[in-house]
This record gives structure tokens, C-alpha cells and sequence, in this order.
């Protein structure tokens, strides 16, 4: 099951499906080596995304080789299992005055280059990075209120992971 308009949106940025097919890694091996690699199920590693409830629900599958539980509760608990440290900057910029839009509208108020083409995993990865600690730096002095941000998706539920103090994640 996919979105044919994502699976366009994609192609015309560059992404071969066919050449991923046919060398790409097969998904359940990728989530044998992320579960291997110390990236999950480790309350100190913090994940910084943007807008990324799908992204997350798609590696939760990969990585429990099931189907997503059926209500938000159950979700967020195997996502706390295995994503513990996830800030989104989509939800975080709700706390932002005159920050708005997807993540290259935000990256061009904070002045932040992306660098490579659009809709690449690489150059969206590295311009996520970037747009979070100019964020950081501009809006929350260098420290992110944990128990405020830390665990939130943005447009899913209210849930929140608890932290004891603010970081400088």
C-alpha cells in the first residue's frame, strides 16, 4: 500500500524505485541492522525530525516485522520503546512566533542552506539537523524543555514521554 502522489512526488525528485528494487536493501534486513545499531532503544540517543508520524510508524514496522497497533496509546508505547529521545520540529515550532509551513519554509526563516537537491533522504536529513539547532539556538536559548517537546509527533495525540530536566539536545 502507498500514495501514488508521494511515490511521483518522489520519482521526479530523482528517486529510482526500479533501481531500488532491484539493489537496494531488502527492508527487513535494514531493520535487523537499526536494531543492531545502537540508533534505538536507547534513552540518550535523540532523534530530530519534521512532521515525521509516518516515518516513524514505517520504521516501527520494520523493526517489530507487525502490523502498527490500532489506537495512538498502544503506538506511542512501542515508539517510546524503541525511540525513546524524538524531538519534531514541526510540533516544536508551534512555541515559535513567525515560524510556519513544511520544513523548507522553516529553513529559509532560520537562514538555514540545504545543501544537495530536495526530497533526498541525505539533504533532508542534514537540513532537519541544521533547522533544529538554529531553532535551539534562536528560540530556546540553547535548551530544550524535555518534558515540554521531548515524545511529541506533531498531529498525533497529546502524548508526551516524561524527562527530568531540559537538555541541550
Amino acid at each position: 500500500m502507498y500514495a501514488q502522489e508521494s511515490i511521483d512526488l518522489l520519482s521526479k525528485s530523482g528517486i529510482d524505485f526500479r533501481k531500488n528494487e532491484e539493489f537496494g536493501i531488502d527492508a527487513l534486513h535494514f531493520g535487523e541492522l537499526l536494531t543492531d545499531s545502537g540508533l534505538v532503544l536507547f534513552k540518550d540517543v535523540r532523534w530530530v525530525s519534521f512532521h515525521s508520524g509516518y516515518d516513524f510508524g514505517y520504521l516501527l514496522k520494520l523493526l517489530t516485522c507487525d502490523s502498527l497497533p490500532e489506537d495512538e496509546d498502544s503506538f506511542f508505547d512501542i515508539l517510546h520503546t524503541f525511540f525513546p529521545g524524538i524531538f519534531d520540529i514541526k510540533y516544536m515550532i508551534r512555541s515559535c512566533r513567525m515560524l510556519k509551513g513544511g520544513l523548507q519554509d522553516v529553513a529559509d526563516d532560520l537562514e538555514v542552506p540545504r545543501i544537495g537537491p530536495q526530497h533526498q533522504a541525505g539533504s533532508d536529513s542534514l537540513l532537519t539537523a541544521m533547522t533544529f539547532f538554529r531553532m535551539r539556538e534562536k528560540y530556546f536559548e540553547n535548551c530544550i524543555d524535555e518534558p515540554k517537546y521531548l515524545g511529541h509527533l506533531f498531529g498525533l495525540g497529546s502524548h508526551i514521554f516524561q524527562s527530568s530536566q531540559p537538555t541541550n539536545a
